[in-house]
């Protein structure tokens, strides 16, 4: 499966906008995407492990919800993931 980045995300991706990875759900994923880039770790989660509400994951175009993140994935799947900006 691929993860696709934008935005802030991309200095912590090393700037590559796509990203291939072996897993079988979308949160094995991320277990993975943080084991290969281990400073995304605090940007996307919580202190208790939970996926920051800043941070919105679409896989093929339908945005998943925190829990959703069991849901199965294979090698053509993508999951993009789109931070939201504050500022003033």
């Amino acid at each position: 499966m691929r993860f696709r980045f934008s935005g802030t995300l991309m200095r912590f991706v090393e700037f590559e906008r796509e990203q291939e990875l072996a897993a079988t759900t979308v949160a094995g994923a991320l277990d993975a995407l943080v084991l290969k880039h281990p400073q995304l770790r605090h940007v996307l989660f919580s202190s208790s492990g939970t996926l920051r509400m800043t941070h919105r994951l679409f896989l093929n175009g339908e945005q998943i919800m925190n829990d959703e993140l069991q849901r199965d994935v294979g090698d053509q799947d993508v999951v993009e993931i789109l931070t939201s900006i504050a500022g003033g």
